[in-house]
């Protein structure tokens, strides 16, 4: 029975200054024990016993992950233009003990490796792969910090660029170019129609002088067409039948003739 009140008094002595000798560590925690300043054990979740006075529970880490909105770094491309970069970092604790003694404050070591990350990234860069390769950027900023970071037992799980701010005028700059280009792919693809067209029309050609029946055959569908048509008026000119079906000056000239002799 002495044995019972004296634990009593030693556990309510230890609940009034605060050494209680046990407590509760939550799912999503992890916490750290020292004994005598010198680093034991990671109290895992559930209930957890300490020496009062001998040891402490000093660190509670969460090891959730961590979203860290990353503000504007500004920087020059390799090729001379001013942009701004913003993104997002996911990162979380996976060796508390590392989180703890090797790094002051894990949280802004991250963030601060991830910006300087972010800035030397963009100056090797051109404004190109910027625009047009976020994905594949994030993943080589993941790649550089991963490495990085791993020494203080930080895990980066993702890293996405938000947005490339560029100036109004290089906006400006940019839209003309583009443009630009696509005028010149109008250009080219109108060119090589011409050809196709071209060499469509020769071969045409080729076949109408072998065969000048068939050119007078296409030369009345083409009268049928315009005839069918009804909005115009059609006049026929006596020609020379020069075998085409098509009018020819010398017939004109016949007509000129005939009238001046008439004259006579």
């Amino acid at each position: 029975m002495e044995i019972i009140i004296g634990i009593a008094v030693v556990l309510f002595f230890f609940s009034v200054f605060g050494l209680n000798g046990f407590g509760i560590c939550d799912e999503w925690n992890r916490k750290t024990l020292f004994t005598m300043g010198r680093f034991s054990k990671v109290i895992n979740p559930g209930l957890y016993f300490f020496i009062p006075i001998i040891q402490r529970v000093q660190h509670t880490i969460d090891i959730r992950i961590n979203t860290y909105t990353v503000p504007l770094q500004r920087g020059l491309t390799r090729d001379n233009v001013p942009v701004e970069v913003d993104a997002i970092i996911f990162y979380q604790v996976n060796n508390v003990k590392s989180a703890i003694l090797k790094v002051d404050n894990y949280h802004e070591a991250t963030r601060l490796a991830v910006r300087s990350s972010i800035r030397d990234m963009v100056g090797k860069s051109t404004l190109d792969e910027l625009l047009s390769e976020r994905d594949k950027i994030g993943d080589i900023i993941l790649q550089h910090i991963a490495e990085f970071v791993s020494q203080w037992g930080v895990l980066v799980v993702g890293v996405e660029i938000k947005d490339v701010i560029v100036a109004k005028e290089l906006e400006d700059a940019i839209a003309r170019e583009a443009a630009a280009d696509r005028e010149k792919r109008a250009r080219i693809k109108l060119a090589e129609a011409e050809g196709l067209a071209f060499d469509a029309i020769c071969e045409a050609a080729n076949k109408y002088h072998q065969n000048p029946t068939a050119l007078q055959l296409r030369s009345m569908n083409m009268l049928y067409e315009m005839c069918m048509e009804g909005k115009s008026t059609m006049i026929f000119v006596p020609t020379a039948n020069s075998g085409t079906g098509m009018p020819g000056l010398i017939g004109i000239e016949s007509i000129r003739d005939m009238l001046e002799q008439n004259k006579e």
